[in-house]
């Protein structure tokens, strides 16, 4: 079976954040809304890097920073509860 990278970054995720006693709908609900995000950057990715390129480019990772530093940013804001 290949990898499932995007099930190892919820489970982590669910680890790391949903409280103990989280409800069965809770759990799932917030499981969709985690692969939906994760669907959402991919294709978002996809249709902003260097089309037609195989190479990575300086705007491509550019890009990938602003992500990760978007991504970091809210993480915090969550931990100190902003979001």
């Amino acid at each position: 079976m290949k990898r499932r990278y995007i099930l190892e970054e919820w489970n982590a995720f669910a680890t790391g954040v949903l409280p103990k006693n989280v409800s069965d709908v809770q759990r799932r609900e917030m499981r969709r809304a985690f692969y939906a995000g994760a669907h959402s950057i991919l294709y978002a990715i996809m249709r902003v890097l260097s089309p037609g390129s195989d190479d990575v480019t300086a705007t491509d990772l550019e890009i990938m920073q602003s992500i990760e530093a978007e991504a970091t940013a809210f993480a915090e804001d969550i931990k100190a509860g902003r979001a």
